[in-house]
Parts: structure tokens; C-alpha cells; sequence
């Protein structure tokens, strides 16, 4: 199919899962790290909530349940969007390539620091009030 055939769980299973792992970093960090990781976390949350929303389900009660089954070790437990509930997506073989998994995460990332980067250059760039 492509040239890395590994796979990951779909139906937003992995950005969860993420965000879950994510968050439990941040509460070990410190500062204004702890808040950017945190909110890098939150950020994994869009494609759950985005899919939950086009179904016309309840984005916050499916993300919650989400946490909830992921919290407990049912990692592959994902969004049904035919019945509107949380079930294992292995069962209902929903999978992802992990390449474009890897790849669009790599890419958010790297547009979100080169904005950041543009922001601080436009920063110092402007005269200082005096």
C-alpha cells in the first residue's frame, strides 16, 4: 500500500491517546512548560471533537468517554460513528497509516513553530514605546 505499512488506530483513538500521554507529561514539568504542553495536548483533542461533531454526536460526552476507556488501558477504543458510542476500533477495523499520522503531526508542528517564530520577529521588530 505505501512503503510503511505499519498501522495505528483509527477513529481518533491515537490523537487521544496522545493527548493522554501528553497531559500526564505536563503534570511532571514545571512553569510555562507545563502550560505549553498541556495546551499542545488539548490541541489532539480537534480531530475527536471534529469527527463527533460532523456525526451530530455530543463532542465533550465522546471525549470524555474517551478518556475514560483510555484511562483504563483500552488504547484502541475509538469513536462509532454509526452507532455514536466509544468501542475498540480493532473490532470494527478502523485503522490509520501510522506514516500519515507521523507526517501530519511533524507538519502541524513545524507550521505552528514557524508562525511562532514569525510572531517574534514581528515582536521585536516594532519600535518601543517610550
Amino acid at each position: 500500500m505505501c512503503r510503511d505499512s505499519h498501522i495505528v488506530p483509527g477513529a481518533a483513538a491515537t490523537e487521544i491517546e496522545l493527548a493522554r500521554k501528553l497531559k500526564e507529561f505536563s503534570l511532571k514539568e514545571t512553569g510555562l512548560d507545563q502550560y505549553a504542553i498541556a495546551k499542545f495536548a488539548e490541541s489532539f483533542e480537534v480531530v475527536p471533537k471534529t469527527l463527533a461533531e460532523n456525526a451530530g454526536l455530543n463532542a465533550m460526552e465522546i471525549i470524555s468517554s474517551l478518556y475514560a476507556e483510555h484511562s483504563t488501558g483500552n488504547t484502541k477504543v475509538g469513536i462509532d460513528l454509526d452507532e455514536g458510542v466509544c468501542k475498540d476500533g480493532s473490532t470494527l477495523n478502523i485503522w490509520d497509516l501510522h506514516i500519515t499520522k507521523f507526517f501530519a503531526l511533524k507538519y502541524a508542528a513545524d507550521a505552528s513553530c514557524t508562525v511562532l517564530r514569525v510572531d517574534q520577529v514581528i515582536n521585536w521588530s516594532l519600535p518601543m514605546a517610550t
